[in-house]
């Protein structure tokens, strides 16, 4: 296993990235803040990387793109970096990047279902995949059944508006369907759950179990006017609003509808 040789400034200049990178998607995503956030503060916690095949002094970038991207941003022409004693293959690269992602900052949720899928396809197993980058073995058994999902329910996650936990629970409990109902069935039933609490959703599932036949719909419009339930609204709201309200949807782990119907439903009330 490659251990930590030194940690020491290197040229910007002398990087290439590495293509076990588990980031893919939205990489440059909040590239402003974090690099507000190094100017001021410093860089605290260096990049890691190894020695490049290409030779010529090169290093390799194993986890930390996104400080680099930071950097250049800055214009600066160093960065801190830790050097393993060892060049890394591609199995290792991706666990590395996967693992150090995984603490640092949220992946997007579809970086780490792909990351996971081809780890999962190298080591053989999902406990080798848990071991090796010490991600609870239930989650990374959560995130290779990304694939069992119909068409579009992918597509929902990937978008990021349904979270795969939620994705996967609302096509289990469709799952004695057949065909076009199922999916679409499975949809409706994750649209729905993506925007209500932990109790409603268990009182929602609860029902489709007890009720395997009855149609999503039904069952959600009697939730509805049982609870005088939210109705659709659209709204523009200007850039800088936005992009705070997509961040608070991160903090939260919900979707950008759901924490801005939070937000207004409670200065509705306060105003009251």
């Amino acid at each position: 296993m490659a251990k930590i040789l030194e940690v020491r400034e290197i040229e910007i200049a002398s990087l290439v990235m590495s293509e076990g990178q588990a980031r893919v998607r939205k990489i440059e995503a909040d590239i402003d803040e974090l690099a507000t956030s190094i100017r001021i503060h410093g860089l605290l916690e260096p990049i890691l990387v190894c020695s490049s095949d290409n030779g010529g002094g090169a290093f390799e970038v194993l986890a930390g793109q996104r400080r680099v991207l930071a950097h250049q941003r800055l214009g600066r022409e160093k960065i801190m970096a830790a050097i393993v004693d060892e060049p890394v293959d591609g199995e290792n690269a991706k666990a590395i990047s996967l693992t150090e992602n995984i603490i640092r900052r949220d992946l997007d949720a579809k970086d780490i279902i792909d990351a996971c899928s081809w780890l999962y396809k190298r080591y053989g197993s999902a406990r080798a995949v848990a071991k090796e980058t010490g991600i609870p073995y239930a989650q990374v058994l959560k995130h290779l059944k990304y694939d069992r999902l119909t068409p579009e329910l992918q597509s929902k996650v990937d978008s990021g508006e349904v979270s795969l936990n939620i994705a996967l629970k609302a096509q289990d409990a469709v799952e004695s369907l057949g065909g076009s109902a199922r999916s679409a069935e499975a949809l409706d039933l994750a649209e729905a759950l993506e925007t209500m609490t932990g109790a409603e959703r268990r009182q929602i599932l609860q029902e489709k179990r007890a009720n395997p036949e009855k149609p999503i719909r039904g069952i959600l419009e009697n939730f509805w006017n049982e609870n005088e339930r939210d109705r659709q609204i659209l709204v523009t709201l200007p850039e800088a609003v936005h992009r705070a309200l997509q961040s608070r949807a991160k903090e939260m782990n919900l979707t950008q509808d759901a924490v801005a119907a939070r937000l207004i439903c409670d200065a509705m009330a306060q105003g009251r």
